[in-house]
């Protein structure tokens, strides 16, 4: 069996889809991995083929932040579609795969299958849709006229005209659902979880060995280790840290902060001596040791938490950040989430306290994490597609 795998080019999806690539290469599955460069030893670390597609981001006046930001995002997902398409589809009938796997907002996995007539299996890495829940459904509505919409709606067209591919409107990309499908979720963490048929499989928390992750050792003392990281989008906020810094100066705990590109230590005044700041940090080295971790509350982030037990609080900043930090809270993993524009350093000294140091809180978190276990394995996501390939090619004749 050969497939190909188009994931989005950001990290939060590349890195959930890495452990089920290395398992479907265990299971004897010929895999080429469609990524920007920057992911070229990740990849071939699971076994896959790489091959390198443009980094594409939407440089355009009418896609911008604040109000305007849902309005733009259809055309940011389309422009990335039509910035590395021209790259996959020569390699694609060269490889000539069974298969093609992709996450549920690389388009052109969509546009691939449609004009080369294979099946479609979609990666959910975040909300699945269903009758009863979406993520789009009650968005804001904008009109046709609107720049970005306007944009989107003719390129749009352009894909349906050359791929074949249905009209890719705004609830087709983002309610739309491959021949199969398979959540990186589990069905407890997704809303309305219990509404979903057979065509979807909930794989829960993926996690396998990263290649080429920096080395991490745990402090020896036995004392409490706090992570933080606040993801790779909206991590240039210099005031968590001047709120940070004062309330851990003072306690006998160690702590780790992911900084990411955009902030740098020396923009970060006096660093406690009980503080060590990483430009990028191995999490999946650290959360089996952390005792409470600050997130943004990413999907990812959130099932790594679980699956590790790391009790939590959130500081999400976007709204499905703010859904992930409710999800967190319901099934016991959080134990306190506010919003970046109502936090203070009094609140975030009274969650590290409870987070600490309440100990049911903590036997909660520890028994989500046991019900995240049960049913999490990158081996059995890996298994789900072989069988519906086999299912496929039976139907097939």
């Amino acid at each position: 069996m050969k497939a190909a795998y188009i994931p989005v080019g950001a990290t939060g999806h590349v890195l959930a889809s890495l452990p089920m690539v290395g398992a479907l290469v265990q299971k004897g599955v010929s895999i080429i991995y469609f990524a920007p460069e920057r992911y070229r030893a990740l990849v071939e670390g699971t076994g896959a083929a790489f091959s390198p597609i443009p980094a594409v981001a939407a440089k355009d006046d009418s896609v911008s932040g604040g109000e305007d930001f849902l309005a733009g995002l259809p055309l940011v997902f389309l422009r990335e579609a039509e910035g590395v398409i021209g790259s996959v589809l020569p390699a694609l009938e060269a490889f000539r795969p069974d298969l093609i796997i992709a996450d549920e907002l690389a388009l052109a996995g969509r546009l691939a299958a449609s004009h080369l007539g294979l099946p479609l299996c979609m990666i959910f890495t975040s909300y699945a849709p269903s009758e009863r829940f979406s993520i789009c459904r009650f968005w804001p509505e904008y009109p046709d006229t609107h720049p970005a919409r306007a944009k989107a709606k003719a390129l749009a067209k352009a894909f349906t005209k050359a791929y074949g591919v249905p009209m890719l409107t705004l609830t087709e990309m983002f309610e739309g659902a491959g021949d199969f499908n398979i959540s990186t979720l589990t069905r407890e963490f997704q809303p309305a979880g219990e509404s979903f048929g057979e065509n979807f499989f909930f794989a829960g928390a993926q996690i396998a060995p990263r290649a080429g992750s920096a080395a991490w050792t745990p402090p020896e003392d036995g004392k409490p280790l706090v992570y933080s990281s606040l993801g790779s989008l909206f991590n240039n906020w210099p005031e968590f840290y001047e709120a940070l810094f004062p309330i851990v100066r003072e306690m006998d705990i160690h702590v780790v902060c992911a900084l990411g590109r955009a902030l740098t230590p020396d923009r970060l005044g006096d660093i406690p001596p009980n503080v060590t700041l990483l430009p990028f940090a191995p999490q999946l080295d650290i959360l089996p040791h952390t005792d409470c971790f600050i997130t943004h509350a990413g999907t990812g982030s959130a099932m790594e938490a679980l699956y590790f037990g790391a009790p939590s609080i959130c500081l999400p900043q976007m709204e499905e950040q703010q859904l992930t930090a409710e999800r967190m809270m319901t099934v016991g993993i959080a134990c306190a989430s506010v919003h970046r524009s109502a936090f203070t350093g009094e609140w975030l000294r009274q969650a590290l306290l409870t987070a600490l140091y309440d100990r049911p809180f903590r036997a909660r978190a520890k028994e989500a994490s046991r019900r995240t276990r049960a049913v999490s394995s990158c081996r059995r996501a890996a298994d789900a597609i072989v069988d519906f390939m086999n299912r496929w090619n039976k139907k097939q004749g």
